[in-house]
């Protein structure tokens, strides 16, 4: 995993500003046992390769953008059906 894939993970995930909000989403999901969240320097060092992306981390954003994606589906029929209601 490259540090721009990272970048754009995060992005999708939590806007620009998330990389604290990704230490928060991945602390829960960390392989030696939950925690509430990562240190947020750790995110942004793999961010600019200064420290490799360890292994666990791509199966647990894959899990937490399919979430997200699940999550903006249902938002969007949400936001289609309230339209369709407010039409005359």
């Amino acid at each position: 995993m490259t540090p721009e894939l990272l970048a754009r993970a995060g992005r999708a995930l939590a806007g620009d500003e998330w990389r604290r909000p990704l230490a928060r989403a991945l602390g829960p999901l960390h392989p030696d046992g939950p925690r509430e969240e990562l240190d947020q320097r750790l995110v942004s060092r793999w961010s600019l390769g200064q420290r490799e992306i360890p292994g666990w981390v791509r199966p647990a954003l894959v899990g937490l953008l399919w979430r997200r994606a699940r999550d903006l589906h249902a938002e969007a029929d949400e936001a289609a059906s309230v339209a369709d209601a407010l039409m005359p």
